[in-house]
Parts: C-alpha cells; structure tokens; sequence
C-alpha cells in the first residue's frame, strides 16, 4: 500500500497520445503554431510540466507519458497508460488535431470508461463547447494557467474545492461552466519544474532552436506584453501579460546549470521583458557568470530595443533572438497589428550587428514569415521573398521559419475572415499548414512553392561562407550539419 492508496489521492497522467499520420510528425507540444514535421523538433511543454510539478507536490500521483517525444505508436502508449491505471488524464490539443483527440478520448471512454478526461489549449479555449458536443471528454480548462486550474479541479475531486472559473464540464445532459477564466495566478508561487518527473531529456537534443546540448525551456512571462497580433493564438490564452521576479528567473537559470548542465536555454515567453527587466536581467546573467555557460535564446519584436539594449544582451550571454516579420508588406503589417514599420526591420538588424560585433557577442537574429493572406497578390507575396534574399544576403539574420498562415479560432484573424467569409472551411484537420484554408488569390501549390522559397532564400554564397568560417568547434559543426538537416525537411514539409 503506497501513500497515495491511503491518503486516496488521485493518480494522473499528464500525456500526449501519439497521432499517426502520412503528413509526419505533430509540433504539438506548447507551441503557438501546429505543423507535422519530416524532420522532428520537440518543444519542452512548461505549463504542463508545470501542472505535474505542483500537482505531484500537492501529493497527487503524476505520470507523464508524452507518446509523441517517445516515439511510440498508439498501442505502446496506450498500454502504458492502461498500466498506469490512472484516474484522470490530462491533454493538450490545438485546431489542427482536436479531431483526432475527440476520437482518441471517445475510444478511451470506451476502453476505459472510469478513467476522467481533461483537454486544455487555445483552440478549447476558443470552442469548449464543441469539444463537449463532440467528444466523452469531461472537463475542459481554458485559458492560459490552466496549470494552476488542473491542481484546482485535483482539489476538488478529491477534497471538494470550490472550482475555479474558466472550467466547462457536464452534469447528465447539461453543458456547465464555470465562468470566464481569470488570469489572478500569481507566478511568482510556482516552484521550478520537476525536470525528472517530466523527462526533459526528451526534449533536449532534438530542437532546431539549440545550437549546444542539452537545452530546455523556461517562461520569464505569460505571454507577450505586445498581445495585439491578429493572428496569434495565445492571444486566446492570455489577454494580459505577467511577469516573474529577475531574481526568480536568474535562480531557475542557476539551476539548470548546475544540476542539469544546460548548455542553453529558450526562453518561450510570447515576447521577452525589456526595459529596466530586462537590464537587471542581463546584469544578473553578467554578475552570476551565466554568459560563460550557456547561450540564452528568446522571442523579440522589432522596435522593442536600442543599441544599448543589444550591447548588454550580446555581453549577456543571449544568441537567437526570434523576430516576427511575417510579411513584406505594410498594408498586411498593419492589418495585423504587428506595430512595425518595415524601414525598422533592416536598420534595427544592423544596429543588433554592430552590438554583437563591438562586444564580441554572438547575437544571431531569426525570422518568422507567413504566405497565404487574402489580401496579397502572388508578386506582394514574393516581397517577402526578396525581403528575406536582401537580409540574407547582408548577413542580418541566421535563419528563419516560413509557415502558410492559418487563421485559429479566437484570434482576431479568425473572426475577421469568417465575417466575411473568406475562410474555405472549418474542417480542424486543414488548420495544419499542408494547405491554405482561406480564399485567396494564389492557389495552395503556389503557397506551398513560395513557403519553400522563402527557405531557399537563404541559399546565397554569400551566406553559405559565412557558416561554413563560423564553424569553431564541434559544437558548431554539429549544428551546421542539424541546420542543413532541417532544412531539407523544412522543404519537404511544403512539398
């Protein structure tokens, strides 16, 4: 008899049922846009290894079975999780593959019809009753601390804790809910993540983003202080923007250097603190001797820095910085409120150049960029194309990601275009990427070749010098050969 048989606690499965599927394989895992990949990266999922890090120092029980890092086909993860004998499961899903979780769970129901079903994430934010509709499932979380919410629907399952709003569940034949969900967690009480429990190392060689390894993820913020993009989903999650305390933040970085030795670490908040945070946080790498150890990567917006900021990001220890350039054209710049203004982009590039070369830094920029929008013409979208070629060819970024825009429920985007019905469907298996899902005037072979340019145009010898003579070790000889890799199977994914 184990404690938990005495206390009567709930035992739970944080997991990731494998999806099998001829188009790849599925960047599920906290990650703000879906695709299937030929070539596998996985993201560390924080909130959830944050909901299993609270939950099992509650005194729950916590299993985390993530198939899909796993490499498991369905019945081994299924007959791990019937091993397991949980009470109740936990599911992260989003647009692209809340079908195949709606068949999974009623599967489930039917094998195992006492075990409870819990999804969370964007698109359930958007839609909790669809998912209720169409599927067994018994309660869905929505909003972005849905970490804080699964500890408190543990509670009252087991001690009868008053649920928190932002909670849907079904009592016999009646949809309920809880209320809107509230973002008044303070995350400053979160302990760091139980990194074992959720089994990092999955997670820490087979990403795209790390140039050394072992890598993991953190969260400074929940999720991005600018919050107005059209497009993006988290904007559903998360309305307003918090963030932990410098010090708390630097201390996690400590950690993961001494007991795991982390070589570097993504910072995975919507867009990085900056201003005085941002200064006490660079110092703080700085005094600690953080630079030293590890690279540092982040997400970042064009206009959110000076030259000051840059040089003391560079001494600081930071590399990839993720920019989200996402056209070529203003007209779709500001229609998706990104706040820039295109003459920003290059001259702020070169002003990140020169830092990182004035104080021997290794700042090395990426871009995201998106083809598919309504409004674009097949010459306005390959401005973005000549775009990307140019700052290539200059030498102003490292790399980039090009993606088909898909317009998710509850984003601005989504609604704008379903008013004026400009959306092809709403069959949730077309949100992936392999297809435009909105009317517009370039035909989805036509995207899927632009996607593919906006690769290709990294492809100058100008560019492919400088990687080759910035190879110093092995470390980099290592990455150069995983860039290449990645590249061919970021073609393939559009092909």
């Amino acid at each position: 008899m184990t404690i938990y048989d005495i206390l009567k606690l709930m035992k739970i499965v944080i997991g990731y049922p494998p999806i099998e599927s001829v188009k790849g394989i599925p960047l599920l895992s906290q990650n703000r846009q879906f695709q299937w990949f030929n070539q596998p990266t996985f993201i560390y999922p924080v909130v959830p290894a944050l909901a299993a890090t609270i939950l099992a120092r509650s005194g729950f029980e916590v299993i985390w079975l993530d198939g899909i890092a796993q490499g498991w086909d369905y019945n081994v993860w299924f007959t791990k999780l019937k091993k397991a004998k949980p009470n109740l499961l936990f599911i992260e899903t989003k647009t692209p593959v809340v079908k195949f979780h709606w068949k999974i769970i009623n599967s489930l129901k039917r094998r195992l019809p006492r075990l409870l079903i819990v999804l969370a994430g964007d698109h359930v934010t958007a839609l909790p009753q669809e998912s209720l509709k169409n599927s067994a499932v018994d309660y869905i979380l929505t909003g972005g601390d849905y970490d804080f919410l699964l500890l408190n629907l543990a509670n009252h399952l087991n001690k009868d804790e008053k649920l928190k709003p932002g909670i849907w569940h079904r009592k016999k034949s009646k949809i309920l809910n809880t209320g809107k969900f509230q973002l008044n967690h303070n995350l400053n009480t979160l302990p760091f993540i139980d990194r074992e429990l959720t089994k990092w190392q999955l997670y820490a060689y087979q990403n795209g983003n790390y140039k050394r390894t072992p890598g993991t993820y953190i969260m400074a913020g929940r999720d991005c202080w600018w919050h107005r993009c059209a497009f993006c989903s988290w904007t559903t999650l998360y309305p307003q923007f918090r963030v932990r305390p410098v010090k708390n933040v630097l201390d996690e970085i400590g950690q993961l250097i001494e007991q795991y030795q982390i070589k570097e670490i993504m910072d995975d908040t919507g867009t990085f603190p900056v201003g005085d945070w941002l200064r006490d946080f660079c110092q703080g790498m700085i005094k600690r001797g953080y630079h030293k150890k590890i690279n540092f990567n982040c997400n970042m917006r064009f206009g959110a820095l000076k030259k000051k900021d840059y040089r003391l990001m560079a001494r600081a220890g930071f590399r990839l910085l993720v920019y989200g350039l996402e056209s070529g054209n203003q007209k779709t710049l500001d229609r998706l409120n990104k706040g820039v203004k295109l003459n920003q982009i290059e001259a702020e590039l070169i002003i990140a150049e020169k830092a990182s070369k004035e104080t021997d830094g290794h700042l090395e920029p990426h871009v995201t960029c998106m083809v598919g929008y309504p409004w674009e013409t097949f010459d306005q979208a390959r401005k973005t194309i000549q775009l990307t070629s140019n700052l290539f060819q200059k030498e102003l970024i490292d790399s980039l990601q090009a993606t088909i825009v898909v317009p998710y429920p509850g984003t601005n985007l989504f609604s704008d275009l379903k008013r004026k019905n400009l959306l092809k469907n709403q069959d949730w298996n077309c949100y992936d990427m392999k297809e435009s899902v909105i009317k517009t005037p370039i035909s989805n072979q036509n995207l899927l070749n632009l996607s593919r340019c906006l690769y290709l145009s990294a492809v100058n010898p100008r560019f492919i010098f400088k990687k080759i003579i910035s190879v110093r070790s092995k470390d980099d000889l290592k990455f150069l050969a995983k860039v290449c890799l990645k590249f061919f199977g970021h073609l393939a994914d559009f092909s």
